[in-house]
């Protein structure tokens, strides 16, 4: 993602969109229709800097003393390595190389052949980085200047937790990218503890041909979508901090579903208001479209205890998707039309089973989910 307002363009097919800032939290852009309806744009992480209220410019500012962007909470600077900063405290993520090339959306370093593409998220970077099985892979390292208390890993994400179920940063894989940025197969990132306030860390995947890797490193913020996937072949895992799903069947996870709930304290400025359409946008990250079914589902899911062992019976499919644009649309009227009520729990599938579709989690910064509210 490039930009935000390009993002809520491509949903609105085209439709031009008159912003408006009334009534906004740091989740939502609001936006003022023909017909004297409201439509708001509400994204699965924050979109607006925790001081200035601004959308995030996803952009990097270059100069003599290095590329600079502010992320929703997070200020973000790239020299010869990353500075990663807020209020909680410093992550400095380290690689080899020299910077070779500057665009306002990217910071690229060359080491030895190898390519490292560093792009802004929304609180954070997304690291493209050259992958090969017969070479040795590029080490990234997390340097921090004080010690937090835990941290959670899976092979998928790793997470230094801050307090309570709540992470400072977290790096995520996202996967195997080929030329044109869809995602063909999974990765798995390899963790080793160098000391109190340093891990460093390297990729692979089972894809054997050579390619890209993308993974995110993003300072937390709270989440619209509490959320996390469960799995048929790890039955006792799951991944509550990680960016990515790969619902359906696959050979790297068996089946996999993906349990969400809307936080509703996060956009509380709708409860009041008439709801004429609730629509869920989900990007399309891989080259293939299958449909994907929300189902409800019998009791309260808990992000951090659901596993595929112990899931919770589904209702009947309540909506169904289509896909244009680079996205998957679901309308979820039926769902979340009334968002006075407790926040429902739900499963988002895949309508065939045997047929894969990757999709980002709201542990996303790059490419996050849009809940899209057209109220009175």
């Amino acid at each position: 993602m490039n930009s935000v307002f390009e993002e809520i363009e491509k949903i609105r097919g085209g439709r031009s969109a008159n912003i408006i800032e009334s009534l906004t939290s740091r989740y939502t852009v609001l936006c003022q229709e023909t017909d004297r309806t409201k439509t708001a744009y509400c994204f699965s992480v924050p979109v607006r800097n925790i001081k200035t209220n601004d959308v995030v410019d996803l952009r990097f500012h270059h100069s003599k003393y290095g590329s600079v962007f502010y992320g929703s909470e997070a200020k973000i600077t790239v020299t010869d390595r990353v500075e990663m900063i807020n209020q909680h405290g410093r992550c400095d993520v380290v690689f080899q190389g020299k910077v070779s090339k500057k665009t306002e959306t990217a910071v690229y370093i060359n080491h030895n052949d190898h390519c490292l593409e560093l792009r802004p998220t929304l609180n954070g970077l997304l690291l493209i980085l050259d992958y090969d099985n017969i070479q040795s892979q590029p080490t990234i390292t997390l340097q921090l200047d004080r010690i937090f208390g835990a941290t959670y890993t899976n092979g998928k994400v790793f997470s230094i937790i801050r307090e309570l179920l709540v992470p400072f940063v977290t790096v995520s894989c996202i996967g195997v990218l080929n030329a044109q940025g869809s995602v063909l197969a999974p990765c798995e990132l390899h963790c080793k503890k160098v000391g109190d306030l340093e891990y460093a860390f390297t990729f692979s995947s089972a894809n054997k041909t050579s390619a890209r890797i993308a993974i995110e490193v993003n300072i937390y913020e709270p989440k619209l979508f509490h959320d996390t996937t469960v799995e048929s072949l790890h039955p006792e895992e799951n991944n509550a901090f990680g960016g990515i799903a790969f619902l359906g069947e696959s050979k790297s996870f068996g089946e996999q579903w993906l349990y969400s709930r809307l936080e509703i304290s996060n956009i509380a400025h709708l409860q009041r208001k008439k709801i004429i359409k609730t629509v869920l946008h989900i990007p399309k990250l891989s080259r293939s479209v299958t449909s994907l079914t929300v189902n409800r589902i019998s009791t309260r899911f808990c992000s951090f205890g659901s596993t595929w062992q112990n899931k919770i019976s589904i209702t009947d499919p309540v909506a169904e998707s289509f896909a244009s644009n680079g996205y998957y649309h679901i309308d979820v009227t039926n769902l979340l039309g009334n968002l006075e009520k407790k926040s429902e729990n739900y499963v988002i599938r895949t309508k065939n089973t045997d047929k894969t579709a990757v999709i980002p989690t709201a542990d996303n910064f790059y490419t996050p989910q849009i809940l899209e509210v057209q109220f009175q």
